[in-house]
């Protein structure tokens, strides 16, 4: 388990690079998208459509990684006034219906883009299943971190890649 679970936080790793990778290209492009407009008055077709393919994957990629280190937005409040044994029940089925979702992600997704594959993005020449990627690979990782953390909670261990600080409270 030691093995699987570093092989995640490396998936993790890689979810959070790839994610900010685009973001970073995202702004880039969207700059030049402005600057084409109002500078040189002569907008880049492709810019939009570009931004929003990398929309998808800092979206998916930054929510994949949010499961496995815990910082999805949640409600604890509730869980922490319940007795132990029925909080614990609670995470065991938020982390099992975390998986079941990203599994409905990868199905879903896969169909979506199957379905249009054969189409083509107009300004870029890519096929249109390529909009349909961020939810497969998502919903792939979003799978993978809410069955490891299913696994521990029911091996009675913390969860893996919790964050040591939180970001945002509900206290």
């Amino acid at each position: 388990m030691a093995a699987f679970s570093a092989a995640l936080d490396i998936a993790c790793r890689a979810a959070l690079a790839l994610a900010g990778i685009a973001l970073v290209a995202m702004v880039v492009i969207v700059g030049w998208s402005v600057f084409g407009r109002f500078v040189l008055n002569d907008t880049p077709a492709w810019a939009e459509q570009v931004a929003m393919l990398l929309l998808g994957w800092v979206i998916l990629g930054a929510a994949a990684a949010g499961v496995r280190e815990g910082t999805h937005m949640g409600f604890d409040t509730l869980r922490g006034v319940m007795p132990a044994p029925l909080a614990r029940l609670c995470e065991i089925l938020t982390d099992l219906v975390v998986a079941g979702f990203g599994l409905g992600m990868v199905w879903f997704g896969t169909e979506l883009a199957a379905g249009v594959w054969d189409a083509t993005l107009p300004t870029t020449g890519l096929p249109s299943g390529v909009e349909y990627m961020p939810i497969v690979l998502g919903g792939v990782l979003i799978a993978l971190f809410g069955a490891e953390r299913l696994a521990a909670g029911l091996r009675g261990e913390a969860a893996p890649g919790q964050a040591d600080t939180l970001l945002v409270s509900d206290a």
